[in-house]
């Protein structure tokens, strides 16, 4: 229980900064977006800032549903934010990707087993996904390697409890 509270305190702190830093004007983004042969810094930093306001109220708004709604513990929570520093670098271009959509993608396909409309669920989440790529701007490739690594880490959660039953 105390750790679900936490991950709830922690994910209100991470929203706060997310949403100010999305006022800061950013003249060079190469700096802390994640792109090819990016910094260290970069790949820990690029989930705090977006593209404008609105792309971070999103974004928070999205990350807030989630971990509220589904009682995201700290673990999960932890294991999405590695799952999105640690995005391969052949998913990376030369242009800079900033957001928490990998964050927010990867806590979705770790949600696939604990949802009482799977299907439904899954179809939502495609047709996302697939409205991502209609849009230049947006890094659907992120999204795609979020979410498959949520499921994959779902799986592995949901079996392993299976076995401990």
């Amino acid at each position: 229980m105390v750790q679900k509270k936490n991950a709830k305190t922690i994910t209100l702190v991470v929203s706060a900064v997310v949403i100010i830093s999305s006022f800061v004007y950013v003249p060079d983004w190469s700096v802390i977006g994640v792109s090819e042969g990016c910094s260290l810094l970069a790949r820990f930093g690029y989930s705090f800032f977006h593209a404008s306001p609105v792309h971070a109220f999103v974004n928070v708004w999205c990350l807030l549903c989630i971990v509220f709604l589904y009682d995201i513990s700290v673990w999960r929570l932890l294991g999405a934010y590695i799952a999105a520093i640690t995005v391969p670098e052949f998913l990376l271009s030369e242009i800079p990707t900033v957001g928490l959509s990998c964050v927010c993608y990867t806590l979705l396909g770790s949600l696939s087993f604990c949802v009482k409309r799977k299907l439904y669920f899954q179809l939502c989440i495609i047709a996302y996904i697939a409205i991502g790529f209609l849009f230049p701007s947006v890094n659907s490739a992120i999204h795609v390697y979020g979410y498959l690594t949520g499921v994959f880490a779902g799986t592995v959660l949901f079996f392993i409890r299976c076995a401990r039953k």
